[in-house]
């Protein structure tokens, strides 16, 4: 067994294989469950979790393997495999722990045992992340974004809201290209697959 192969190969093909599947079918078919009003991870959520931890059950007995007919090079490839996705899991189980409720003047996110109302009017800026948009709440003390998911919900009320503001120039910036975030507000919403909120505002931009 060539170390090599494995260790710069094989593994990172195996990741990327799972990575880019999971993002093309959350994309195609993702939906959160709604309870009334409150959104919480729908099914493919879990099942993308199932998987992987399918995965990782196969990892850790090719490790378990490794090490009964010692087999070095096979029980270090299953064990840094078992590790990547173990690590995924823990994720994956924090991030479902959370649900989320908007209407037309706050939202209310529950994650990680925590409670956040932020009304629309007291939002002074955002940052882009990961999957997600952090607002920042000009009324809590502490100076922490907050963090929504694209994703797992579908926060389509606070983005159009996102949105209203850049253009009602609610985000000063020093980028003297885009002093308000208009451009990157707009784009960024519709590069996440919610470009039938902004039409109008991709217009005007395009008509610049």
């Amino acid at each position: 067994m060539d170390s090599g192969i494995f260790t710069f190969a094989v593994i990172p093909i195996i990741v990327l294989a799972v990575f880019i599947s999971v993002q093309l079918l959350r994309q195609k078919i993702y939906k959160p469950e709604y309870e009334g009003a409150v959104q919480k991870p729908g099914k493919w959520e879990r099942v993308i979790l199932f998987v992987i931890i399918c995965i990782n059950i196969i990892s850790i007995l090719g490790t378990i393997m490794g090490i009964l007919i010692q087999e070095t090079e096979m029980m270090l490839v299953f064990g840094v495999m078992t590790l990547f996705f173990s690590l995924i899991i823990l994720v994956l189980r924090r991030a479902y722990n959370t649900s989320y409720q908007e209407n037309k003047e706050y939202f209310v996110l529950h994650t990680h045992n925590k409670k956040y109302k932020v009304f629309y009017e007291n939002i002074t800026d955002w940052r882009p992340s990961y999957n997600e948009i952090s607002v920042l709440d000009s009324s809590r003390s502490d100076g922490k974004y907050i963090r929504v998911n694209l994703k797992i919900f579908k926060p389509e009320i606070l983005l159009r809201k996102m949105a209203d503001m850049a253009f009602e120039e609610k985000f000063p910036t020093e980028d003297g290209n885009d002093p308000y975030k208009k451009a990157e507000t707009i784009y960024y919403i519709a590069n996440y697959g919610y470009k039938y909120l902004v039409e109008d505002y991709l217009e005007v931009l395009e008509d610049r």
